[in-house]
């Protein structure tokens, strides 16, 4: 029981009186009336019940739904959005005059993060999250009288969205057959050459891999080096002794017979010493105290072995002649030599790769006329070949100039109606004339066997 207020006329109190299960108000009266101990109560009026709200907010639930979709590089993460209805709290008091206490409505929202962690494997990942969106409603509250609600709060669980993508990339081997022509080594251009040394032969001498080999050869090596470095400067390259063989000199006695290979320079555009050159350079050089060569040899029995085989040739090519192309130490010599020489040299070692060695410049001269209106020059040069090695004839190798001088990659001009071989002329169309009768011959010869066998 609760007095609210207390009005004039006698004394007129106002109350509340709260029952579990509420008695018809006859039997209020009737006990209000009844328990007059103290106080003079002389009418009672019962007033119907106010009613009361309790108001009861349902536990939010909040789902959360991710989209995971994996895509080329891209992150895209919306933002997560949370809306709150408002709580209205209504109170509505009966006519009489009442006072009212409402308790605050409190509504705490509490939204922890949305965390997004995205774990990208080495290879190129892109990672797309859906918008989380996360919505609270909460129903509006009406209240009579007191009514005390108690706080909502809604807490959103952080939403962790971890994507781990793996990427295996199978790469399938790839399986290339490189098919690959091995040409015959070019042929060096070498002279070999024999000659007796005077030192005693022991049989240790005929095994290269000795240290008695080994021990002559280089002394061999050396002394011949000194020898033609100094006669053919960048010329010369190297002396290689090929082996040592025994010679009688008395009953008693053997001497050493060594067969030598003199190598000189592929790229040099000199020609290479004649084997009368090669022979002479070395008996001066055994016979002269002064020559610095340290071993005793017998100048009467120096030879050549094994010589160069070489074809002369001469052509014609665009340019105008000057002076200096006659001198073969001058730069405009050198220059010229070495833009023919790089120019013909891969169509001859195409043609003719185990024979063919090197192509070397004898002389520049004026050819005196004029080929198709534009001044030439007659390029004298040395086709050089392997020595025992198979000689091209002259109808190949006009074959060899008149494709190179088809070719279009040259930095010259060939003029083809006039190729000199070994002194005697020849021209592309002479060719192509000898080679269109020979094979009309041979056709008549196929064809006469046919028709005798028929």
């Amino acid at each position: 029981m609760k007095v609210i207020s207390f009005r004039a006329g006698s004394i007129i109190t106002d109350m509340d009186v709260t029952f579990r299960t509420v008695p018809s108000d006859t039997t209020i009266s009737k006990a209000i009336l009844n328990g007059n101990t103290t106080l003079n109560i002389t009418s009672v009026e019962v007033n119907p019940p106010n009613p009361t709200t309790t108001t009861t907010t349902s536990p939010t639930t909040t789902t959360t739904t991710t989209t995971t979709t994996t895509s080329p590089t891209t992150i895209t993460t919306s933002p997560t959005t949370t809306t709150t209805s408002p709580t209205t709290t209504t109170t509505t008091t009966p006519p009489t005059t009442n006072t009212t206490t409402t308790s605050p409505t409190t509504t705490t929202t509490t939204t922890s993060p949305t965390t997004n962690r995205t774990t990208t494997s080495p290879t190129t990942t892109t990672t797309t999250t859906s918008p989380t969106t996360n919505t609270t409603t909460t129903s509006p509250t009406t209240t009579t009288t007191t009514t005390t609600t108690r706080p909502t709060t809604t807490t959103t669980k952080p939403t962790t969205t971890q994507t781990t993508t793996t990427t295996t990339t199978t790469t399938t081997p790839t399986t290339t057959t490189t098919t690959t022509t091995t040409l015959p080594p070019r042929p060096p251009p070498s002279v070999a050459i024999q000659i007796v040394i005077i030192v005693i032969f022991v049989p240790q001498l005929e095994n290269p891999q000795s240290p008695e080999f080994q021990e002559l050869a280089t002394q061999v090596e050396s002394q011949f080096d000194i020898v033609y470095k100094n006669k053919y400067g960048d010329l010369f390259i190297r002396t290689i002794v090929i082996r040592f063989i025994a010679v009688t000199k008395t009953r008693a006695e053997q001497n050493v017979q060594a067969e030598v290979e003199i190598v000189f320079s592929e790229k040099s555009t000199e020609p290479i010493p004649s084997s009368t050159s090669i022979v002479e350079t070395l008996k001066e050089a055994a016979t002269n105290p002064n020559s610095g060569l340290n071993i005793t040899v017998d100048a009467n029995t120096i030879s050549v072995i094994k010589s160069l085989q070489i074809i002369p040739l001469t052509i014609l090519t665009n340019g105008t002649f000057a002076a200096a192309l006659s001198i073969t130490t001058s730069p405009e010599f050198k220059n010229r030599a070495t833009m023919i020489k790089t120019g013909l040299e891969p169509f001859f070692f195409a043609d003719y790769p185990a024979s063919f060695s090197i192509i070397t410049i004898n002389k520049f001269s004026d050819a005196s006329v004029k080929t198709r209106s534009v001044p030439s020059i007659r390029n004298s040069m040395d086709l050089t070949f392997a020595a025992n090695a198979a000689l091209p004839n002259s109808t190949q190798i006009v074959n060899t100039i008149v494709r190179a001088a088809r070719s279009n990659s040259l930095p010259f001009q060939i003029f083809t109606n006039e190729i000199v071989i070994n002194g005697t002329a020849f021209s592309s169309a002479e060719v192509s004339s000898k080679i269109s009768v020979l094979t009309a011959l041979l056709l008549v010869a196929v064809s006469l066997l046919v028709s005798w066998f028929d």
